[in-house]
């Protein structure tokens, strides 16, 4: 398989792969900025691990263009992090309307920001196929080698809308919202790992499961951010610092009672 796969053109598709990588983070810097500059959001809210995943998409290609003995490992990554580029983008190019319509979003703005979404999910669309054909090899059957994986990802593509349908209520929208940016992408890499050997069956999982991590957790970090933000634009710098002054001179004058009263404790002993 390996002398198989040493003989294709694994340099070119790293180039393919790495030109629509560099397009994708064109597209998602540019329209990140004009997201920032028109609203109080941090950018590509739709896809939190944006950043990561086109990360992961470039780190791919270069190894592809140095070692073309981790190609595989390398269409791996590229493909789940494409798959969920791509579902993320679509969900985002109506996401963008709705921030137009509820911030005041420049108009002009959202006609520049529509197209670049469309660029980033064209690129990475292209960087996946490039990647099933890396992952290819005549000897693969339809059935999968490990059925559990499959059944698995199919259980996680279903099961996590499906929770939400209860708390959706009539927003049945987030619903398929969430099944593109995360369910689907998520429960496709595992099931993708039922046609894998062992090795790449590692890593699709465990691209899958950086993916889960990172995305609550960069949630938390722009809740918490906003709040700061918010809370300083509200109370006001001087009022932070006044603050922060006192509490830190609180802190001074007890940490002095509790020293001097050490000091006459031990007078007294002595």
């Amino acid at each position: 398989m390996e002398r198989e796969l040493a003989r294709k053109p694994v340099a070119a598709a790293g180039v393919v792969i790495l030109g629509c990588a560099v397009a994708a983070l064109l597209a998602a810097l540019w329209s990140s900025a004009l997201v920032v500059r028109g609203t109080e959001l941090f950018g590509w809210n739709t896809i939190p691990a944006l950043w990561p995943l086109l990360s992961g998409v470039l780190v791919a290609s270069v190894i592809l263009l140095i070692s073309p003995r981790y190609a595989r490992a390398a269409g791996v990554v590229t493909l789940l992090c494409a798959v969920q580029l791509v579902g993320g983008g679509f969900v985002a190019s109506r996401d963008w309307l709705n921030t137009w319509g509820a911030s005041g979003f420049d108009t002009q703005a959202l006609a520049l920001v529509l197209p670049l979404t469309m660029m980033l999910v064209i690129a990475m669309t292209v960087a996946g196929s490039v990647a099933v054909a890396l992952l290819w090899h005549p000897t693969m059957r339809w059935r999968p080698e490990r059925l559990r994986w499959l059944v698995a990802g199919v259980l996680i593509a279903v099961l996590l809308p499906a929770v939400l349908i209860p708390l959706a209520g009539t927003e049945l929208t987030i619903i398929g919202q969430v099944a593109l940016t995360w369910s689907l992408p998520w429960g496709f890499g595992i099931a993708v790992g039922g046609w894998l050997e062992k090795p790449l069956r590692k890593i699709a999982a465990a691209t899958v499961a950086a993916s889960v991590i990172l995305t609550p957790a960069i949630l938390v970090t722009w809740a918490v951010s906003w709040a700061t933000l918010h809370l300083v634009d509200t109370v006001g710098r001087d009022a932070l610092m006044i603050g922060a002054v006192a509490v830190l001179s609180a802190w001074a004058a007890v940490a002095n009672l509790l020293r001097h009263r050490d000091r006459r404790r031990q007078r007294l002993l002595s």
